[in-house]
């Protein structure tokens, strides 16, 4: 009764409406390792990470609350992930154990991680009439679930390496409009899941000598986190 008395008020205020969007999105992973349990005056290392441009696609759904006010959930095909510069991590490692700077050997350190995630945001979206269609304000969570990733192209095994396969954090975006059903939008998307599995860092799997060093960022243990921002493209149908 409470679900079908909510349904007919959604209905009463206007037409649930559904459409399909489009992002091109940028991210990144913020990580840090904490090495106290190699030392008391170790502390804290962030790993250095940079951003890495991909997109994310779906569908949407918008159901009104009020003429101003509507819930949109949608249902995302999502690409996260980071370029993890080891060798600047490996030689930060070192100098925090008394070692003077080095120059690693010649080869490739970086470690280029790609997550694709099922992703479900879930927003409160506040419209304002302005010109010709409506400035839109949305906040709210979302959740989401690793399909596949690779780490230079090799594939991620969620069941035995490093990376939890869920995700969970906060997504802001601000938009606009038209009467057409034409939105577009910029976002912003906080991780707050710790999408690491290791606590402490395996140093047994860091080389320096060794070019073909593991680069799996979550061997570092410690935390690693998702960022994504991007702008968006969507159509309500009817």
């Amino acid at each position: 009764m409470g679900l079908l008395a909510l349904t007919t008020s959604f209905a009463a205020v206007g037409q649930v409406r559904y459409g399909v969007q489009g992002s091109a999105q940028g991210s990144t992973i913020v990580a840090s390792t904490d090495l106290s349990s190699l030392g008391a005056m170790l502390g804290k290392l962030s790993i250095p990470v940079g951003g890495r441009v991909a997109f994310r696609a779906g569908i949407m759904a918008d159901i009104p609350v009020s003429d101003r006010l509507s819930v949109r959930p949608q249902l995302l095909y999502s690409v996260k992930g980071g370029n993890a510069d080891v060798g600047r991590f490996i030689s930060d490692l070192l100098n925090r154990f008394g070692f003077p700077p080095t120059t690693l050997p010649a080869g490739d350190y970086t470690s280029r991680v790609a997550i694709n995630y099922l992703e479900l945001p879930l927003e409160v979206v506040y419209g304002l009439d302005l010109g010709p269609g409506r400035l839109l304000v949305g906040a709210g969570p979302y959740a989401a679930l690793a399909l596949g990733g690779t780490i230079n192209g090799e594939a991620i095994n969620f069941n035995t390496d490093g990376f939890r396969k869920a995700d969970f954090g906060a997504i802001a975006s601000l938009g606009y409009e038209l009467p057409m059903g034409l939105v577009v939008s910029a976002y912003y998307s906080h991780g707050l899941t710790n999408i690491s599995r290791n606590p402490t860092p395996s140093i047994g799997t860091i080389n320096p000598t060794n070019p073909t060093v593991n680069l799996d960022p979550s061997a570092f243990g410690g935390t690693l986190q998702n960022r994504a921002y991007g702008l968006t493209v969507g159509y309500f149908i009817n």
